[in-house]
């Protein structure tokens, strides 16, 4: 059994080497130093903030971007990763899983712009992104978007890079840092209404310094949503 794992690795860094994707996915793929990674890039001190409109949302959208594209996910946007959505509002950033069906799901981290605590479903929603990369589409496709706040999701019909039509279900990622994952019901999309999946407030003691954050309880509550997503029929 040993010698067929062996054999297995090696075929897969063979194959990387020659630069053959080797597919991979599902919830074991979510790593909390990945996810401090992606963090600690779109927080970096150097960005000088994320306002809209400023050079740090634009690098944050483009680390956004690269990341979408590294999880196997394929431009929205007419063969664009990015939208912008005005001066005063921000970029939308969306790559997709292209599924067998008509159909799709939405999986959306809203972005404010400011604040540390607001960019970890931003990197989480990377993480769960790698989790559907697998050889098979899945049934539905999955849009994979960090909206900015401003423009809110009662806007989105208009700018979505899905017909809205077609949307089956919207889930929006809150805050993953507490022990358990809690759904409620969030602001309607066309005729879905959206599920905010979140952990509930922050802990009063909790550290907001990135260097601070629990990232293996992170990595567990994307789990939990990874399973809610796959279980979409």
């Amino acid at each position: 059994m040993m010698l067929l794992l062996l054999g297995l690795t090696f075929v897969a860094c063979d194959a990387e080497s020659l630069g053959v994707r080797v597919p991979r996915g599902g919830p074991s793929v979510v790593q909390a130093a990945v996810i401090k990674r992606d963090l600690w890039k779109m927080t970096d001190p150097r960005l000088a903030g994320r306002v809209p409109g400023s050079s740090g949302s634009r690098r944050v959208a483009a680390h956004m971007e690269n990341g979408m594209e590294a999880a196997g996910l394929s431009p929205a946007f007419d063969g664009e990763y990015r939208s912008d959505l005005g001066e005063n509002v921000g970029e939308m950033v969306c790559g997709v899983r292209r599924g067998s069906g008509d159909q799709a799901v939405l999986i959306a981290a809203l972005d404010p712009g400011i604040g540390t605590m607001s960019v970890v479903p931003m990197a989480g929603l990377l993480s769960l992104a790698a989790t559907f990369e697998a050889p098979q589409a899945p049934m539905h496709s999955l849009f994979f978007c960090s909206i900015p706040e401003a423009s809110g999701l009662v806007g989105l019909p208009r700018r979505s890079p899905v017909s809205v039509q077609s949307i089956l279900e919207v889930f929006i990622i809150g805050t993953l840092t507490g022990p358990k994952l809690v759904e409620e019901h969030g602001p309607s999309v066309g005729h879905v209404q959206s599920r905010m999946l979140h952990s509930g407030p922050l802990a009063a003691h909790m550290s907001v310094e990135v260097g601070q954050l629990d990232y293996e309880t992170i990595r567990d509550r994307l789990v939990d949503i990874h399973s809610l997503v796959a279980a979409v029929d």
